[in-house]
């Protein structure tokens, strides 16, 4: 009977700490040749002149830089913006790339 309770114990501690663990921070890196190597071009849309990424990070959070890709529509009525964006999902992006273009894109503030 004792062993039966550890292992609940053990399962109902491994079940918070799978809660409270952050989700996963993404590698910068890595977000850089993600930016880099898109297909279409990031930089197609987002350049010096033209929607710049320049301060992305200073005014979003790793998270709501991926919803600005996984949904547009949200974020531009949320930050108050106008214009087409397109969106991006799981099947134009994975989730650990997005990750690590949502460090990468952090880092410019």
């Amino acid at each position: 009977m004792r062993s039966l309770s550890t292992i609940g114990i053990a399962s109902l501690a491994a079940a918070v700490l799978a809660f409270a663990v952050p989700a996963r921070a993404g590698d910068a890196a890595a977000g850089k040749a993600v930016f880099a190597n898109a297909k279409p071009p990031c930089k197609s849309c987002h350049n010096e002149s033209r929607n710049p990424l320049t301060k992305v990070g200073a005014s979003n959070t790793p998270d709501e830089i991926k919803a600005w890709l996984r949904t547009p529509k949200e974020m531009m009525a949320k930050k108050g913006k106008t214009g087409v964006k397109p969106t991006f999902g799981p099947d134009k992006i994975s989730d650990k790339d997005l990750d690590d273009l949502a460090a990468y894109l952090s880092t410019m503030k």
